[in-house]
């Protein structure tokens, strides 16, 4: 596998490269102190687009990428905001965002996730 994620939790930044190339830059939020996003290593272990949500349900918008964490995926949100410590726990990005580097991603593709 030649591909993987880098995100750097203090900038709310995500990086998508392939081999020594950074191909994606995408703004992220990420958790709330009291629920803050685990730096680690992972792997995505599955891959899923998401229905609408129901009224008052859980924004996750329309793709979601499944850590190997316990904790933590990657998502995409209908409304955000996708910027500073606001999810409980999980990286959410712009829709926009992530439909772009869902095809682009598989299981298995590691996902790197630095602190401070």
């Amino acid at each position: 596998m030649n591909h993987f994620i880098v995100i750097n939790l203090a900038t709310g930044s995500l990086f998508y490269f392939e081999g020594n190339q950074m191909l994606g830059r995408y703004t992220v939020a990420i958790g709330r102190p009291a629920t803050p996003t685990p730096p680690g290593t992972y792997q995505i272990t599955e891959k899923e687009i998401l229905p609408l949500p129901e009224p008052g349900g859980a924004d996750l918008g329309s793709r979601r990428l499944i850590l190997s964490s316990a904790k933590t995926c990657v998502h995409g949100s209908w409304h955000g905001p996708v910027m500073g410590q606001v999810s409980g726990g999980c990286v959410r990005m712009r829709n926009e965002d992530i439909e772009e580097l869902f095809p682009k991603v598989e299981v298995g593709t590691p996902v790197i996730m630095i602190g401070e």
